[in-house]
């Protein structure tokens, strides 16, 4: 039961430290904004009205809602094409077929480029097409000057962190069975 108890304390330690280095800011964009219930034929230019006004970076999200004015998820749909198929509405050579039938989808844009949307089934000459510039996410801000303390927010100081507490742990016994 004790050495039980010695691994449980190291292992949450280990993922503690691990989830301080996790970066969680990828963000989820709903299509055409929340206020005007999603993604439908003549409500919007969805790049001029909506996604100039939005930052996208890699790791985000796209979210289509089709709910206006009722579902319609087997009416419209969600195709990623490239610039000439952008421009004339073809769905003949999609990159990737985004929808999947549950009037609600999801796309991640992994990298930085310019990516383009349309639906099918003649909608996109109605309005429902998209375009996004994606981009890196901009450089974390410049550390602050440390004060001399082991124990400051970047990197070296998690890990002096941890380390007191693994010296913590050993002066009260509780070594590892390794």
């Amino acid at each position: 039961m004790e050495i039980l108890m010695k691994r449980l304390v190291i292992i949450t330690m280990v993922v503690t430290v691990s989830l301080l280095m996790i970066r969680c800011d990828a963000k989820r964009h709903t299509v055409g904004g929340t206020e005007y219930n999603g993604w439908a034929p003549n409500k919007m230019n969805y790049t001029s009205d909506w996604a100039s006004h939005e930052q996208f970076y890699v790791g985000d999200w796209l979210y289509w809602r089709y709910d206006d004015p009722r579902p319609n998820r087997q009416l419209f749909s969600v195709f990623e094409v490239n610039k000439t198929d952008y421009e004339s509405c073809s769905t003949d050579h999609t990159l990737y077929n985004i929808s999947r039938g549950g009037g609600r989808d999801v796309y991640q844009l992994n990298y930085s480029r310019t990516y383009y949307f349309i639906s099918g089934g003649g909608f996109c000459w109605q309005g429902m097409k998209l375009t996004v510039f994606v981009q890196e996410l901009p450089p974390a801000p410049a550390e602050a000057p440390s004060n001399g303390s082991p124990f400051s927010a970047s990197f070296p100081g998690i890990l002096a962190i941890a380390g007191a507490a693994a010296l913590v742990l050993l002066k009260l016994g509780v070594h590892p069975d390794c």
